[in-house]
């Protein structure tokens, strides 16, 4: 499913901590893991190549203990046996990241979000809202403690992936992220549960009953019934086991409560209308900085690759 996955990490603990999201899905899909490292610094050429004395000698004896980062993690026993390669960049790190997912052709972003190192911003931090608002590919974030849903002994990983929450608000635009949470399902025998929430304030609606605004509730309500029956058949047609839940409130804490409802193993929402200047979503970003488990952010038109 997921061919090439990119594992952005700063080395810290909550980082190492996803790294076996990354090696479970490459190895699924016998794909293959590129581990990447942004530094402020300026970087030698050939810096993976250079030898300790090298490096110490030009004066980058800062980088010798980077590079040993790098090498112990790709000896991680999760990835053993994988296609798995290093790299280091230099520059802004949501602009590096983002750069190498576009040229390589990653089809998964995996980081974490955390308090410090380039995720320096408060709770979820620019670097991370920076990337996702723009990321070209689906992103797995995760704020560790989470909830776990990929265990592992040795270089054996397993996906103990068994309910889906798809937060849907039924824009076009999230068509991707409904796509990806039914692939996901189907291929690893999950249940997926939909989930739409009316918030009812001034302006709420896109149109109104002439007859009051208790009419118009009650169509918004009958339109996402109708959503949701659409989406329940799709489901059956394709094998895949379906609930749905219509709810009242705003969207990220209906997202939250329900998550944690259902004891939910991975929550999928969709991106905002990137064109319409809503890359993200303010309702993404209030789930990305609560969740309690793993949180897979699809931009429009993302397509899993087989």
């Amino acid at each position: 499913m997921f061919k090439h996955i990119l594992f952005a990490t700063d080395f810290s603990p909550l980082s190492r901590g996803l790294l076996k999201y990354a090696a479970a899905f490459a190895r699924q899909a016998n794909g293959r893991v590129t581990l990447l490292n942004v530094q402020s610094a300026s970087l030698p050429a050939q810096a993976l190549r250079l030898s300790e004395r090298a490096l110490a000698e030009n004066g980058y004896e800062w980088l010798v203990g980077i590079r040993r980062e790098l090498e112990e993690m790709l000896q991680h026993e999760t990835l053993q046996g994988l296609d798995a390669h290093a790299m280091l960049a230099e520059g802004d790190p949501a602009t590096e990241i983002l750069r190498v997912a576009r040229e390589k052709d990653v089809s998964l972003l995996v980081m974490a979000t955390q308090r410090r190192g380039f995720l320096a911003r408060p709770l979820i931090g620019s670097t991370a809202l920076a990337v996702l608002e723009e990321s070209p590919c689906p992103a797995l974030v995760a704020r560790p403690p989470c909830r776990d849903f990929v265990y592992y002994k040795g270089a054996e990983t397993t996906i103990a992936l068994n309910r889906i929450l798809l937060a849907t608000d039924f824009d076009p635009v999230t068509d991707a992220a409904k796509q990806l949470a039914f692939d996901l399902a189907k291929a690893h025998d999950a249940k997926v549960t939909a989930l739409h929430a009316i918030h009812i304030v001034l302006g709420y609606f896109p149109m109104r009953a002439k007859s009051g605004e208790d009419d118009a509730v009650a169509l918004v309500r009958r339109n996402a019934e109708a959503r949701f029956e659409g989406l329940a058949s799709e489901a059956a047609a394709a094998g895949i086991k379906f609930e749905s839940r219509l709810v009242d409130g705003r969207a990220y804490e209906a997202t939250l409560k329900t998550a944690q409802e259902l004891e939910a193993d991975l929550i999928v929402m969709g991106c905002g209308d990137r064109q319409a200047g809503q890359p993200l979503g303010h309702h993404v970003e209030r789930v990305i900085r609560e969740t309690t488990c793993p949180l897979l952010v699809v931009p429009p038109a993302a397509a899993t690759q087989s």
